[in-house]
């Protein structure tokens, strides 16, 4: 029988529709959507529209979308591909010949095009009731108004100033040099009146019309690889989803070029063990799930690309007989070492929907890492994302830079379904780490019964470096575990690193979860948001 355990939050319940989100503001703004009607399509845009003015750190308008979406109309689960692409100018040459061996990570020349505005009118097309204007009315007066400034928006504007040295992002957020107070009012005039045009013509006055130009005017005149014409020419997707069964349960991730592969073949290795037959967080238990990670992980940095121009072989990774052989690696008794591994160092915000007509939202979108670029276009109130800085520059790698090619996406969004109807929404932020996060959350509801407020408040583990000059497989492990567990851990040869009790590098996790004919919601302590239901 599994111990009883105290959440810090109590989980949110609703009959009808729930919302789970980074920020309370954007939480209630979604549920006002579906009180007076609206389908998950349209609180999502609302929400991530209010994100952008509650959470500047984690999202916005210069980012890209992800989302999949359960239509209880269909029965089916449609993925949204809101990414945007690179620069037709850049190719490696061209970075070579302004000295550089690696994208930047900050900069002009780390800028692709964001695709979030155009996920937002495409979700709206197809699953929304509601116009773009009517939905994104809220974030455009608390734009206009200010919103009071948080411990966590402070948290971040302190980390980077000292890091980004861009005018407009200084004259926004740290003007003369002065970091805002607590509960002061931060108004975004020119992010307002980016809405208000929006809101007027649509996506199209995002990359066609007067925010496009000025964005791209402002790009060339950086030096960016990115130009006017591939604002204009910018243009989202829908597709499948990936997914795998896991013990009785069908779990749909995002598919390339995202890292949602990684977490299918995860439970895949994941599912020929007994993890209800293991007490939780001992260190058989988290030994497996590490392990299990540097697999899944080791094929994610190999493969994934933008499918659209690279061979991405989803099908043979998420195979369940390739999860057998992979699985052959696994030592129960003895730590292996990781291969290649990017940062977790990233900024990004999930959010979960269920409506009371049965539909469903999983959302993630980014700026990457925190305000993105550090390039905040003057007059627009828009910061750049800087997820270029992700394209390898080894050409024998499918996520080698290239012209009007997606980078690899380490954004990725969750819904289970059993019988045929979804029973679990989740995405989390947390950069590289996300898809561990997913497997932690998703075995916590699946293998070990917890509710989603539970399955998130959980300590959590993240396995690989944070810094270049760091051991790439470390494991960092929250405070909260067992000591005796982590010496045990480190005596299997983990290179174990204590990190806070509630440690932000971990996600801040969201998600929504049906028990009998209730909503659940779940909202993360390691950050600021809300999950409400009604």
């Amino acid at each position: 029988m599994r111990e009883r355990w105290q959440t810090v939050r109590a989980v949110a319940m609703g009959p009808h529709g729930m919302v789970a989100s980074e920020h309370p503001l954007a939480t209630l703004t979604g549920v006002d959507i579906l009180r007076h009607g609206g389908t998950a399509a349209d609180a999502a845009v609302a929400v991530n529209a209010m994100l952008a003015v509650t959470t500047p750190y984690a999202c916005g308008l210069g980012g890209d979308f992800f989302s999949l979406y359960f239509d209880a109309s269909s029965g089916e689960i449609s993925f949204l591909n809101g990414a945007g692409r690179s620069g037709s100018r850049a190719t490696l040459e061209n970075l070579s010949r302004l000295g550089h061996q690696a994208v930047p990570l900050r900069g002009p020349l780390s800028v692709s095009v964001p695709g979030c505005v155009a996920a937002w009118q495409m979700l709206l097309e197809r699953f929304g009731s509601r116009m773009l204007s009517q939905l994104i009315g809220a974030a455009n007066g608390w734009a206009e108004e200010g919103v009071p400034c948080t411990p966590l928006l402070i948290q971040m504007i302190e980390e980077w100033r000292g890091t980004i040295d861009d005018p407009e992002w200084h004259r926004i957020w740290a003007p003369g040099g002065r970091l805002p107070q607590l509960g002061e009012m931060v108004r975004q005039a020119d992010l307002a009146e980016t809405f208000r045009m929006i809101a007027a013509d649509g996506a199209e006055a995002f990359y066609q019309g007067f925010i496009g130009k000025k964005i791209g005017q402002h790009m060339e005149a950086l030096g960016s690889f990115v130009t006017m014409d591939d604002f204009a020419s910018h243009t989202g997707e829908w597709g499948e989803p990936s997914a795998t069964t896991y013990r009785g349960y069908t779990v749909y991730e995002t598919p390339p070029p995202t890292q949602g592969v990684a977490v299918l073949l995860g439970l895949n290795l994941l599912e020929a063990f007994e993890l209800e037959g293991l007490s939780f967080h001992s260190v058989e238990h988290l030994h497996l799930l590490a392990e299990v990670a540097k697999l899944a992980y080791a094929d994610r940095d190999r493969w994934l690309a933008d499918p659209s121009l690279e061979h991405v072989p989803v099908k043979r990774l998420i195979d369940k007989t390739y999860a057998d052989a992979r699985r052959t690696f696994f030592d129960p008794k003895q730590a292996q070492p990781f291969g290649r591994w990017g940062s977790p160092n990233g900024d990004t915000t999930g959010f979960v929907i269920a409506d009371p007509m049965g539909n469903v939202i999983s959302a993630i979108q980014s700026l990457y890492n925190s305000f993105g670029s550090g390039i905040v276009v003057p007059g627009t109130g828009v910061t750049l994302h800087n997820r270029g800085s992700y394209f390898s520059t080894d050409r024998a790698h499918p996520n080698h830079l290239a012209p009007r090619k997606r980078p690899f996406h380490t954004l990725i969004a969750s819904i289970v379904t059993k019988d045929d109807q979804p029973v679990m929404g989740f995405a989390t932020m947390g950069a590289d780490g996300q898809a561990q996060f997913h497997l932690q959350v998703l075995t916590n509801v699946l293998d070990y019964g917890m509710n989603i407020q539970e399955a998130i408040e959980r300590p959590r583990f993240l396995v690989g470096r944070s810094t270049l000059s760091e051991p790439n497989d470390t494991l960092r492990l929250e405070g909260r575990i067992d000591r005796r567990v982590v010496d045990q851990l480190a005596g299997m040869g983990h290179n174990v690193e204590i990190v806070d009790n509630w440690y932000h590098r971990v996600g801040h996790a969201h998600g929504v979860m049906k028990l009998v004919d209730v909503w659940m919601g779940g909202a993360d302590p390691r950050a600021e948001g809300l999950a409400l239901g009604f």
